[in-house]
């Protein structure tokens, strides 16, 4: 694959221009600022495009898309490329990189869409390398800072470095054998993770539930033993509560029998000492309860209620003097307050925008920046020396060719002398015949160097007239050119000076900005001022939204300050009219106070008169109500005692009527006697042992404690019971779950065998597998050992490459040392990696096609001789495949003038000018004649 040409259509700096490539070297010069690196980015994405995808791509085709957009119009990237194929196919790629949709290839010879055969989402013409944009882009285009990047690369690398050693016969079923292979395993074996739903997880899975199966059975048949046990366990206690419940029966029986007896025998005793009832003393007559509530009542009369702060009177009248709530808002309503804000930044946004920019009129109608500066380059371009020079060598070779001595002639004659001397030998004598054939050779020797004089000429002449005729065609193009570009800055009254016209584009340019300035500003400001008119408008609504009175024409922001000025005055009423709830809670607080007071004076009142009365009826006579209250106590505590008496006779006759309970002594008696029976019956079926209860228990309590107890272990014992049943039927068979684990066991074996033999011979594909490895990494080492004595100047002399990480170790030629190649200088380093590239290059792409080399600034860590052993290396790489040079460096350019021969190689120089010129310039073959020193593209 060879590029003949990249065109900018829309790229970066660039609108429209070419830039043209030799077949061999091209060195492109061109100080900072030229557009180097542009072209070069052009250059790699004209051939593999950019990936199409939704979303915003990835960080590198970002940074990509940031550096190299065009400038002006960001909407429109495109670039295109003409490339020769080795099998003789000239391609055209357009790569539509903005939109990613008009993108395709074109046979140029047969006018065929071939874009089908290189796609992947858009068109990749490294495809037909066998490579991808991200493995060209790691070993064809290579700039100074991404030479170690292949290194970074290795394993994204590793297929195409397979496919390469597949190419090269070394072991090539090695990668498809382990490929089926682990689909076989996936399929007959699959993974051993708890997600996995391969065989032998499955096998796995079968054979834990299996043994989960046995381990359940086993456990179900030791837990049915021990729920058997319990159910036995559960009927000794059953009996056992049963036991406990009839003793302790037998001692309550006991008990309730002592308590009868006692019974009787109190009333025998209480009946002998009242056989009649006790007379009644009225313990609570009324004189007596009228004396008690009158000290109570004296003792707890109220005290006095004191009585401080303002009167009813005077609070009732501070209260009728305050005023009315007012009616509207006491606070401006947030709706107001919002679009009183809307209206202030609609305000100050319309003072920021500013005044109205000026725009000056266009000096050059008609005519656009762009135009302007191609038309200033095209009127800029130096013509070209006449070939008056070219035409003299060329006639002189001609008539050189026409008078040289015909070669046919000088032949026949040695011949003929030849057969002469041949004869005389015979007829005459040697002396003469030896002169003749001396003679003869002579003429020979003529004849031969006339005829290599003239194949000379005549070689000498083709190449003359081959590359006469370009710079004829070359001459007259840029003349026409040139001249067509002078009729329209005339036809236009422009300036015919192409600095003066290069000026005119700089202030039309600055035009067009002012203009885009003016738009922007009045698109800005009729915004703006439709923004306040909302506002104004939402501020009026808002106003009479809160009951405002506002006309048509009334201006909403003096409105609103009358709108705040009035919420102010009515904030200031309703201040003083919240003054009102607190002095009405007041005056009732105070109201409440003196009820309060005189209703206390009038109970302590009404006690000392109730003290009076009773004092009076009693008959005791005093002045001071204390004195009565005394006296009136101790007549109370006198006629207590005797009502002590009274009731204790009371209270006993009340307990013998109790324990006769409507019945008779005889009765109490009789029941005892069946208790004590009923106690003997009861015991004479329990040991004596076993008729007690606990200490201090109460016997009714104690015997419905026994009785729930005994009740919930029958429950139990029966829910027990009934359990085992229920389990004993669903028993599984212990020796069917031992079969089914014993089975999933072997199941088990067999794909742990079946995975242990293909791992085996996966293992042994992976040996042949790294013998690929072992067969390609000399042929790396080879590719670049054959140029790293003279990049190094014979330093290194020995070289070893790991395929698997890329990985360079040198060895010193001094010491015998082997060196890892990331560890040397850092011009060392970068100049192997960059040999390491070529070979990839030569050895990764397995189509038969050969990919060219794209270098940007790789000399830059160069001293002078090994700049100078490195550019003859890419010199003599270029032989074999096309490169491409970008620099900036003037000695690499020097180095190319002396060195580069047309048309194989060529020099191209970048201006530093927005959009760049670019011209080529071959220099002559030390081992011809310098017949064309110029060509011009």
């Amino acid at each position: 694959m060879r590029i003949q040409r990249v065109v900018a259509r829309a790229f970066g700096p660039f609108q429209n221009e070419t830039l043209d490539l030799a077949p061999g070297l091209t060195v492109i010069a061109g100080p900072n600022e030229s557009g180097k690196s542009s072209w070069h980015a052009a250059l790699r994405l004209a051939i593999t495009g950019l990936r199409r995808g939704k979303g915003p791509g990835t960080a590198v085709e970002r940074e990509l898309a940031l550096r190299h957009k065009p400038w002006d119009q960001p909407d429109r990237w495109e670039v295109e490329a003409r490339m020769q194929l080795d099998d003789g196919r000239t391609i055209d790629v357009t790569q539509d990189l903005a939109n990613k949709v008009a993108c395709r290839a074109v046979d140029v010879d047969l006018g065929r869409d071939v874009s089908d055969e290189i796609l992947d989402g858009t068109p990749d013409a490294s495809r037909w390398l066998g490579l991808d944009r991200d493995s060209f882009a790691t070993t064809v285009s290579v700039s100074q800072a991404q030479i170690m990047a292949v290194a970074d690369a290795a394993e994204g690398l590793q297929e195409h470095m397979q496919r390469a050693a597949a190419t090269h016969g070394a072991d090539v079923t090695a990668a498809e054998a382990i490929a089926r292979l682990e689909q076989f395993r996936r399929d007959a074996v699959g993974a051993d993770t708890v997600a996995a739903k391969g065989p032998l997880r499955t096998a796995r899975n079968r054979l834990t539930a299996a043994a989960a199966a046995h381990d359940q059975a086993r456990q179900a048949h030791a837990d049915f033993l021990e729920r058997a046990a319990a159910v036995e366990s559960s009927e000794r206690a059953a009996q056992s509560a049963r036991l406990r419940l009839a003793g302790a029966e037998a001692a309550v029986a006991r008990m309730q029998a002592a308590e009868a007896s006692a019974r009787a025998a109190r009333a025998a005793e209480l009946q002998a000492r009242h056989p009649a009832p006790p007379p009644t003393l009225a313990a609570s007559d009324e004189l007596a309860a009228r004396a008690a509530a009158a000290v109570d009542g004296y003792r707890n009369r109220p005290a006095a209620v004191d009585l401080s702060g303002p009167t009813t009177d005077a609070l009732q009248a501070e209260l009728d003097a305050l005023p009315q709530p007012p009616t509207g808002d006491v606070r401006p309503h947030p709706s107001v307050v919002a679009a009183q804000h809307a209206v202030s930044l609609a305000v100050q946004a319309l003072h920021l925008l500013g005044d109205r920019p000026a725009v000056e009129p266009n000096p050059a109608p008609g005519w656009d920046a762009p135009a302007l500066r191609e038309l200033a380059a095209t009127l800029g371009q130096a013509p070209l020396p006449e070939a008056s020079d070219f035409e003299a060598q060329l006639a002189g070779l001609r008539r050189g060719s026409s008078a040289a001595a015909r070669p046919q002639l000088l032949f026949g004659g040695a011949c003929l002398l030849a057969i002469v001397s041949a004869g005389l030998l015979v007829a005459v004598s040697a002396p003469g015949a030896v002169a003749v054939a001396l003679l003869a050779v002579a003429l020979g020797a003529a004849g031969a160097w006339s005829l290599s004089r003239s194949r000379a000429t005549a070689d000498a002449l083709a190449r003359a007239e081959a590359s006469v005729e370009p710079y004829r065609r070359a001459r007259a193009a840029a003349t026409e050119r040139r001249d067509a570009a002078l009729g329209r800055a005339r036809a236009s009254g422009l300036p015919e000076d192409a600095a003066a016209i290069a000026e005119l584009a700089d202030r039309v340019a600055a035009i067009a900005v002012q203009r885009d300035a003016l738009i922007r500003w009045e698109a800005r400001h009729a915004e703006l001022q439709g923004q306040l008119l909302t506002a104004r408008h939402d501020l009026a609504a808002a106003l009479r939204d809160r009951g405002e009175d506002l006309a048509a024409d009334a201006d909403p922001a003096a409105a609103a300050a009358t709108y705040h000025a009035a919420c102010e005055s009515r904030s200031a009423l309703q201040r003083l009219a919240d003054r009102a709830e607190a002095l009405r809670h007041q005056l009732h607080a105070r109201r409440a106070a003196e009820d309060a007071a005189a209703a206390a004076r009038r109970r302590a009142h009404e006690a000392a008169e109730r003290l009076r009365a009773v004092a009076a009826e009693l008959e005791i006579t005093a002045t001071d109500a204390e004195q009565l209250c005394a006296a009136v106590e101790h007549w109370r505590e006198e006629r207590s005692g005797a009502l002590q008496a009274n009731q204790r006779a009371l209270a006993e006759w009340q307990q013998l009527q109790a324990l006769l309970d409507g019945g008779s002594l005889a009765d109490l008696q009789g029941d005892a006697e069946r208790r004590r029976q009923r106690a003997n019956e009861l015991a004479a079926a329990l040991a004596a042992e076993a008729i007690a209860l606990p200490t201090g228990v109460q016997s009714d309590e104690h015997l419905a404690a026994l009785r729930r107890e005994a009740q919930q272990l029958e429950r139990e014992h029966d829910v027990a019971r009934g359990a085992l049943d229920a389990q004993r039927a669903a028993l599984p068979d212990v020796a069917e779950a031992e079969e089914a684990a014993d089975a999933a066991q072997r199941e088990l074996e067999r794909v742990e065998g079946l995975a242990a033999t293909i791992d085996t011979t996966l293992g042994l594909l992976r040996a042949a597998q790294e013998r690929v490895h072992r067969d390609l990494a000399p042929v790396l080492a080879r590719a670049v050992l054959r140029w790293l004595p003279v990049v190094s100047g014979g330093a290194y002399v020995e070289v070893s490459v790991d395929p698997a990480s890329l990985h360079v170790r040198v060895k010193e030629s001094a010491t015998g040392q082997w060196r890892d190649a990331r560890y040397l200088s850092e011009g060392t380093r970068e100049q192997v990696y960059l040999l390491l590239r070529v070979a990839m290059a030569e050895h990764l792409v397995s189509t038969g096609e050969r990919a060219p080399l794209l270098l940007d600034e790789v000399t830059a860590q160069c001293d002078g001789e090994r700049k100078r052993q490195l550019l003859d290396v890419l010199h003599a790489i270029s032989g074999e495949r096309q490169v491409v040079l970008f620099t900036h460096d003037d000695e690499v350019a020097a180095w190319a003038l002396d060195s580069l021969a047309s048309p194989q190689d060529a020099l191209v120089r970048l201006d530093p000018r927005p959009v760049g010129a670019a011209f080529t310039i071959g220099a002559p073959s030390t081992a011809e004649p310098p017949l064309v020193p110029l060509s011009v593209d």
